[in-house]
């Protein structure tokens, strides 16, 4: 709690977070030693806001996780900023934000346990899963895998999409590699690097795939039909 305080993190998404009262996380990091923030900022909180205010938050694949309906925690996760940082550009592209507190499953923009990540890759909620992210998640087409073969994966098993399609995960699509090194053996030998506009063209698309997949499984489920994650 004191790290988090200090990168910046409010008192009251802290309470929100421990389940406790807003003056129960004041008093214990008063009782640490830690200073409360004020009206007047300190050199090291001015410090922070300008570097929070630079952070290079790349706007397209923020406006795409926003659109997915994640918490500021949610989307810094994936894009590698700080909360503050999500917030505060989020607020500069006048777009609302989800308190940290917010799970998907408790909002509107809840989409039946999927979310798609920025490469797309279709995720689903597997808080129990060994392997699950901080946030519960688990890309399915390693889940996909385990149930081919009956097992849980290591985690320096990969699994390939051999039609390069990231969201398609039909078991006749997928190919296991012991590790990350046999994969990339086997998958980049005599392939063409592609240039960076190129690159960022085949991500947008597999994001788009994986949001029109993630919809035709919730309207085949009854769980979201008509909505677009």
């Amino acid at each position: 709690m004191r790290s988090r305080y200090f990168a910046g993190a409010a008192l009251d998404d802290l309470a929100a977070d421990a389940g406790v009262s807003y003056q129960t996380i004041r008093r214990r990091l008063e009782q640490a030693g830690v200073p409360i923030r004020g009206k007047k900022k300190t050199e090291l909180q001015r410090k922070r806001m300008s570097e929070v205010k630079r952070a290079p938050i790349p706007e397209g694949q923020l406006r795409e996780l926003y659109a997915q309906g994640m918490s500021c925690r949610e989307m810094g996760a994936i894009l590698g900023f700080c909360d503050e940082a999500i917030r505060t550009r989020l607020i500069e592209l006048g777009l609302s934000r989800l308190p940290p507190k917010a799970r998907p499953e408790k909002n509107y923009f809840w989409r039946g346990g999927y979310v798609v990540d920025a490469e797309g890759y279709i995720l689903e909620k597997c808080p129990d899963h060994p392997q699950a992210d901080h946030l519960g998640y688990v890309r399915q087409h390693r889940l996909v895998m385990e149930k081919v073969l009956g097992r849980y994966l290591t985690p320096e098993e990969v699994v390939d999409h051999k039609d390069r399609d990231t969201s398609y995960n039909d078991p006749g699509n997928l190919e296991l590699y012991a590790s990350n090194a046999d994969h990339l053996a086997a998958t980049l030998a005599g392939r063409r690097k592609l240039p960076p506009e190129e690159r960022e063209r085949l991500r947008r698309e597999a994001v788009l795939r994986a949001r029109q997949r993630v919809a035709a499984i919730l309207a085949a489920s009854g769980n979201g039909a008509g909505q677009s994650p």
